[in-house]
């Protein structure tokens, strides 16, 4: 079951969005994080997408930014589609990651210029054609410990300005990058394991601008000041708009 079409305002900024739906991944956590940290963008209207059957190609047509979170496989429970939120038995949702759905997101990036951020577990989403897009081999996470981000590109408009930091519970999922042309943002070192990988990476694809960025496995991620600062400037660079100075979140929400 498909969403209905929400198209875009004459004046505002569409942004769609996809977060966690996993018994692993918080998806109402991470949205209202989200949504934290871009309150100040009044002229940005932020679209989630809370279960995978309510995705259509149509609902991106007109968006000037899709950020995605999602795994392969299907939703575990199905939320948000036909049924409802009451239910005596667990029915399990559908998948985004259809040749259907990857080919719109593709053609919206690379023939009419939507940004695209590439979010934590979308590196695992087992689409090969996607993976190639995003010009990545995703690498599989261990486990949920404290994490380090260094390596900073101090000459990239995503990370410039930004410091090395922490955050206090994470996992690391991490890339491969197949391409020479495609720029490392920063690096992961996941502090118990000491293992080491790279965490965000930039590229172009057509008209379009791609930023990946695997930190955010749980909200601790998106309650750090520097990775807000860095979601921020991403999303602005994927548009291809001036980056303005970010404004530190109310952040009301802490875990």
């Amino acid at each position: 079951m498909a969403a209905a079409i929400q198209s875009r305002a004459s004046g505002e900024t569409k942004i769609v969005a996809l977060f966690g739906t996993t018994e692993r991944y918080n998806g109402i956590g991470q949205e209202i994080q989200v949504r934290e940290i871009f309150q100040s963008k009044k002229d940005w209207r932020l679209i989630f997408v809370r279960g995978n059957t309510l995705f259509s190609p149509d609902l991106i047509r007109d968006a000037g930014l899709l950020m995605i979170d999602r795994g392969a496989g299907a939703d575990p429970i199905d939320f948000f589609g036909e049924g409802g939120g009451i239910s005596d038995t667990i029915r399990p949702g559908g998948t985004l990651w259809t040749d259907v759905n990857v080919q719109a997101i593709i053609d919206n990036v690379q023939n009419r210029g939507m940004g695209l951020l590439a979010l934590h577990s979308t590196v695992l989403c087992g689409h090969r054609r996607f993976l190639d897009f995003l010009d990545v081999v995703g690498v599989e996470p261990h486990n949920l410990e404290p994490m380090w981000y260094t390596r900073i590109n101090k000459t990239h408009p995503v990370t410039q300005g930004v410091g090395k930091f922490s955050v206090l519970i994470d996992d690391q999922p991490a890339v491969i990058i197949k391409s020479p042309s495609t720029v490392t943002l920063f690096e992961s070192t996941a502090v118990h394991e000491k293992r080491q990988g790279i965490s965000g990476w930039a590229l172009e694809r057509g008209k379009g601008r791609i930023a990946g960025l695997l930190p955010g496995g749980t909200l601790h991620a998106y309650q750090t000041p520097e990775f807000q600062t860095v979601l921020w400037r991403a999303a602005h660079w994927a548009m291809n708009r001036p980056i303005e100075k970010y404004p530190k979140s109310e952040n009301r929400y802490y875990v």
